[in-house]
């Protein structure tokens, strides 16, 4: 009796997965455009980069079930438009719960943080609302905190500008008090400025488009992303990230 429902469990769930596949696979005759939008360290080129690594691998098995892709890289300005116009399927790395952005998130990939950047000779803050009455600084394009988000009605006065060496010439300058933008290796130990804690945290995902087309794309996305998680390759291309974003966020936690 025992082995007569394991079968039936067994056939059951074998059915399911063979429909589910071929559910997700049914516009997979197309070729769909994946746009990275460059982060350091994570999409640095369409050839360097962890998640640019991690990218090709999921292209890689996508293909072997007969997908076809083509990976671009643009500015995050014209990448966003990109997107935004329908002329793109896949956005990479985007944010979880970024209002500002058209389409759906993904699996989550990676987390990453938002944290206030000041000049040494100045204290560190840790909160949004230190900038009250100050002059802030953000890359133009950036996901703002909720609180900048309706920045005219804030007391804080968002200056924003189109490179990260404008928005440190802004600090050493003093026209502005703070800078924020997203934790990576190359910003949170610099000479002349510090960090105060995380005022934002989000996971990094892969944007789709809202679509029966695009939901079943982001579905063939998750199915491998999951794959690469149970046999190890996700751990093994995000190890160094994974290091490294523990012990900046360690840093900025305890350096007090």
């Amino acid at each position: 009796m025992k082995l007569t429902i394991l079968i039936i469990l067994l056939s059951i769930l074998l059915s399911t997965n063979i429909l589910a596949s071929s559910s997700r696979d049914q516009y997979k005759d197309k070729k769909y455009i994946i746009l990275l939008g460059p982060v350091r360290f994570l999409t640095d080129s369409l050839n360097e980069g962890l998640g640019t690594l991690f990218t090709r691998e999921i292209i890689k098995r996508l293909r072997k079930k007969g997908y076809k892709f083509e990976l671009k890289m643009y500015p995050w300005a014209r990448a966003n438009l990109e997107f935004n116009t329908g002329k793109a399927d896949v956005l990479f790395p985007e944010l979880i719960k970024d209002d500002s952005q058209e389409g759906m998130t993904g699996m989550p990939i990676l987390m990453t943080n938002q944290a206030i950047f000041t000049l040494k000779t100045s204290p560190k803050l840790d909160f949004i609302k230190d900038l009250n009455n100050r002059n802030v600084v953000m890359i133009r394009g950036i996901m703002k905190p909720p609180e900048l988000q309706h920045h005219k009605k804030s007391l804080i006065n968002l200056i924003e500008v189109d490179s990260v060496e404008q928005a440190y010439q802004m600090l050493e300058s003093k026209r502005a008090y703070g800078y924020i933008n997203w934790i990576h290796k190359d910003n949170y130990n610099l000479p002349k400025f510090h960090i105060g804690k995380s005022v934002l945290k989000r996971f990094t995902a892969y944007r789709f488009q809202i679509s029966t087309e695009g939901a079943k794309l982001m579905e063939s996305f998750n199915f491998v992303i999951a794959e690469t998680i149970k046999d190890g390759t996700y751990d093994r291309v995000f190890e160094e990230y994974k290091f490294m974003n523990k012990l900046m966020t360690s840093n900025i936690e305890h350096s007090k």
